[in-house]
């Protein structure tokens, strides 16, 4: 297929980046100052919000432009970050015994749960998104610890750090229910302990793999996390219970003392602060920046992670505002996951959850994202999704093509949906009647970018649809027209084939 092998010859990943001149003098972390050859546009606006959550509105880049970046920026992440903790569903405790083994019910709080994550996504995105990267960093599986108040534990507790202390939020996760179960915390015992949590508290958690730990420090480390548990035969709250903990003395990093689970939690971030510090600012990086960090500004994020006492909001302010996250060369060369492939969609229509979208569209884009590998809630293993060029293979482009085609003609379902595609466009364009302008404007909004002559001429193509070609010749053809929603639509469904689109 040709746009596929357009894809693969494209590919800004492989290429943009590499070959980007390098950033200009000075420190590229300092705030991002708009001039003429790096304007403050609609473009950049964009950027932020793609990259911090899962697109804009045409009314929030509008706002945006009214902010200097530094201003938008702190504005969105300090609204995130004072969000309330998520108040807890009425079945938030439940038992397997409150159930009486209703699974229709166990699926409804599921799916209850998945609808509230996708409304946030399409509503305040940028605590949802943090939570998103955080589910894929602290990674639990559904499918083995089953219990739904553990599930909500777990699910709050990604929302509640989401930009908070990294420190405290290590050791609280080291508690949660889940992670307790998916790790064998409740096999971790005196006399018997069990290395699972340990290695990935050090491998994949905080320090990164082979970075700063040794064998035997897993082994000790693991002594010093005995005690707590959670009865997910039961499904019941977590407890500690310290005939289970080693007392004995546990020598963790070349130091001896009689280390308890919050004492050795907070060993790693002294005896090996370094580590922790230039690890979890990469992670951030290659997940919000781009594949291939770059050293100065990872060294500038992690003098700053230390020096907050590794609060997570100051890191993401100071790279989010930076001259580096602006550079042209960084903008739309990131491959979009699964939900961010369908997502932004919905959101440059404004759909809401609870809203315009309904719960068997959430349903079905949560098992599209599934079938192209991002089940939400279930990662892989421990190590989570691999992402990247991960996300695309043979199978996966085509589908991702067909899925984000299906949510673009959801649109169409939904009279406010078919009417906000319209406004959209009448504002882009000023009311313009001029196809060529139409879809130029609508690219540039949905995706950031300009198409090469030949695939602008087959947009405009797609957009004009079955309308006889002298109706816009003689200037009688308007967006007005009742089938110019379903137009844009149309467009849409070519456009989502472009290796621009899998690009954020």
């Amino acid at each position: 297929m040709p746009a596929h092998a357009d894809f693969k010859e494209k590919d800004p990943l492989s290429t943009a980046v590499a070959a980007a001149p390098p950033p200009p003098g000075g420190d590229p972390l300092a705030p991002y100052v708009p001039s003429a050859a790096k304007p403050w546009n609609a473009r950049r606006v964009a950027h932020v919000y793609r990259r911090l959550g899962f697109g804009a509105t045409l009314e929030q880049i509008q706002q945006g432009l009214l902010l200097s970046p530094s201003a938008l920026v702190d504005q969105l992440l300090d609204t995130a970050y004072d969000l309330e903790i998520p108040p807890p569903p009425y079945w938030s405790g439940y038992t397997y015994e409150d159930y009486d083994g209703n699974q229709v019910l166990i699926d409804e709080h599921r799916q209850e749960l998945r609808h509230r994550w996708m409304g946030d996504m399409l509503g305040e995105g940028i605590r949802a998104k943090m939570a998103l990267f955080w589910h894929n960093h602290f990674v639990t599986a559904l499918n083995t610890y089953e219990c739904n108040s553990y599930l909500w534990s777990y699910y709050s507790m990604l929302h509640e750090y989401a930009l908070g202390n990294f420190r405290i939020f290590a050791r609280e996760m080291g508690k949660n229910p889940a992670m307790l179960t998916y790790l064998n915390g409740n096999l971790n015992i005196v006399g018997q302990p069990n290395e699972n949590y340990a290695r990935e508290l050090m491998e994949l958690f905080t320090m990164g793999e082979s970075n700063g730990y040794t064998q035997v420090d897993i082994v000790e480390m693991a002594r010093a996390l005995t005690g707590w548990q959670a009865k997910n035969y039961l499904c019941t709250p977590p407890y500690y219970d310290a005939g289970l903990h080693d007392n004995g003395n546990k020598t963790i990093f070349g130091q001896t003392g009689n280390y308890g689970f919050t004492t050795a939690h907070n060993l790693i971030f002294t005896a090996r602060a370094e580590q922790v510090s230039h690890f979890i600012p990469t992670k951030i990086y290659k997940n919000f920046v781009y594949e291939k960090p770059d050293p100065q500004v990872i060294d500038g994020l992690a003098t700053t992670f230390q020096s907050a006492n590794w609060e997570i909001l100051p890191v993401l302010k100071q790279l989010f505002k930076s001259e580096h996250f602006f550079e042209e060369s960084y903008i739309n060369a990131r491959l979009k996951n699964p939900l961010e492939t369908m997502l932004p969609i919905l959101k440059a229509a404004k759909a809401t959850l609870p809203g315009e979208v309904e719960a068997d569209w959430a349903n079905a884009i949560f098992y599209w994202s599934y079938e192209l590998g991002q089940e939400l809630l279930n990662p892989p293993n421990v190590a989570g999704w691999p992402g990247y060029h991960k996300w695309i293979n043979e199978s996966t482009l085509t589908a991702r093509w067909n899925y984000s085609s299906i949510t673009a003609y959801l649109l169409t379902l939904n009279e406010t949906l078919r009417e906000n595609l319209r406004t959209l466009a009448i504002t882009l364009t000023n009311e313009s009647n001029k196809p060529d302008l139409i879809v130029a404007a609508l690219v540039d909004f949905l995706t950031g970018q300009t198409l090469e002559p030949v695939h602008q001429l087959a947009a405009v193509t797609n957009f004009k649809a079955n309308i006889p070609e002298n109706y816009f010749q003689d200037g009688s053809w308007n967006l007005y027209w009742d089938e110019a929603p379903y137009q844009i639509v149309n467009m849409l469904y070519y456009l989502v084939r472009l290796p621009e689109f899998q690009l954020t």
